[in-house]
């Protein structure tokens, strides 16, 4: 296991995976190949949006190096655990690393990928971390060349994992059904991943430290060279930004702005989800009212019109459970907006005035009716914050100061690997 020193997310398998990663980016056919990628995105007209414009690189390098992590660790006979998909960069381990993010990536969730194919059969030996988030994890398969949202094929949250009374646990992963095993994920031919997720309701709670073996297979094949990584990678280039360019205009139907979709049940039972685009001017807000459900963890974030969230650490644009205010009945309500409401739950689009909002329940009690989950959405005009609502917890430059630092140190605790 990790270090209990250093974060369980600061692992060497993590170390060699990004330096690989952040070397195959940077080579001739590589670089080549996300040009090539650039004019896909130069042709969508969200580009042709001031935010679109602004953003496209910044999506850009995003999806190059999610994909670039992908593919650095796709060797199922020599599986390695990886925190991908989180876009907010960090300085460790001697080298920075500027964020991969695609879909919305949520700053609460510490997403980690490890390969496994139907042939063989694994182990993941866990241990929550103290505080526990909200974990699950999943078997997802049916890529198209590394794309995709995929096909859930089973998981498991850490309401359903045995775990002993130090909070650690063993899942066996292979294609066989679990006969009696407890913590049994079953995959099937072929080449999948498994997708372990800590979400986390406090950035005090401490992701789930992990480790995968493989116990049981046919004879490794030979690994492959860096030239290999790298030209795989650009094959695959046009693909994957291809999809991720076009997930937003699937998503929830792109619907009209300012209004959510949803919940809607999350695949393999896991929680909800609900969200939509927003559209506003300077001067209006996005007012959302919402209850928990007695949720483990709830989540409000906001996206660019690429789907790539803004900075999470420095600014509000996302709130958990810990970072959000109840109203006096017990509900809560964010106000999404590009300036200070001067209300509590601000929602800060980081200057955006087009993107994505997405709210999130996991850890759902059995039986929870979702219709309950939101209340209401309006546009509002922010000269009319203070009337609309009277009863909402109010914020003022002191308070705003306060809970960005907290962010900033709490953020720092996933990084922490010395």
């Amino acid at each position: 296991m990790a270090d209990t020193n250093r974060s369980p997310l600061a692992t060497d398998d993590q170390r060699d995976v990004e330096r690989l990663a952040l070397r195959l980016i940077e080579t001739p056919e590589v670089r080549r190949a996300r040009e090539g990628a650039r004019a896909l995105l130069l042709a969508d007209p969200v580009a042709q949006t001031p935010d679109g414009r602004l953003g496209l690189d910044r999506a850009l390098d995003q999806w190059t190096l999610a994909l670039a992590m992908r593919v650095a660790n796709s060797d199922a006979h020599r599986p390695r655990i990886a925190w991908n998909v989180y876009n907010a960069p960090r300085t460790w381990f001697g080298h920075t690393y500027p964020g991969a993010a695609v879909a919305i990536d949520n700053p609460d969730n510490a997403n980690r990928e490890i390969p496994v194919e139907g042939g063989s059969r694994y182990e993941v030996h866990g241990r929550y971390g103290a505080p526990r988030t909200q974990f699950t994890i999943e078997v997802v398969a049916e890529f198209d060349g590394y794309a995709g949202l995929g096909r859930t094929l089973c998981a498991l949250t850490r309401q359903q994992i045995e775990a002993d009374a130090e909070g650690r646990f063993v899942i066996t992963i292979d294609a066989d059904p679990a006969g009696g095993r407890p913590n049994h994920l079953r995959c099937e031919g072929g080449v999948q991943w498994v997708f372990a997720r800590d979400s986390l309701s406090d950035w005090r709670q401490v992701p789930t430290a992990l480790e995968v073996r493989r116990v049981g297979g046919p004879a490794a094949a030979a690994a492959r060279t860096e030239g290999e990584f790298a030209q795989d990678i650009a094959a695959k280039m046009a693909g994957w930004v291809g999809f991720w360019r076009g997930f937003k205009d699937g998503f929830l139907g792109y619907p009209e702005p300012n209004r959510l979709v949803g919940p809607i049940g999350r695949e393999g039972g896991w929680g909800f989800l609900a969200g939509g685009r927003f559209e506003i001017a300077d001067d209006e807000a996005v007012v959302i009212r919402t209850t928990d459900g007695s949720a483990y963890y709830t989540g409000f974030q906001v996206a660019d019109p690429w789907t790539i969230a803004p900075d999470p650490v420095h600014r509000t644009a996302s709130r958990n459970k810990a970072q959000a205010m109840r109203d006096p009945d017990g509900g809560y309500t964010y106000v999404l907006a590009a300036q200070d409401p001067r209300v509590c739950n601000w929602i800060d689009t980081v200057g955006l005035h087009q993107g994505w909002m997405l709210l999130r329940w996991q850890g759902v009690p059995a039986g929870l009716d979702p219709k309950t989950l939101i209340r209401g959405v309006e546009t509002i005009r922010l000269a009319g914050v203070d009337a609309a609502l009277a009863n909402t917890p109010r914020a003022d430059l002191a308070f705003r100061r306060t809970e960005v630092a907290e962010r900033v140190h709490t953020h720092g605790l996933r990084t922490c690997h010395v």
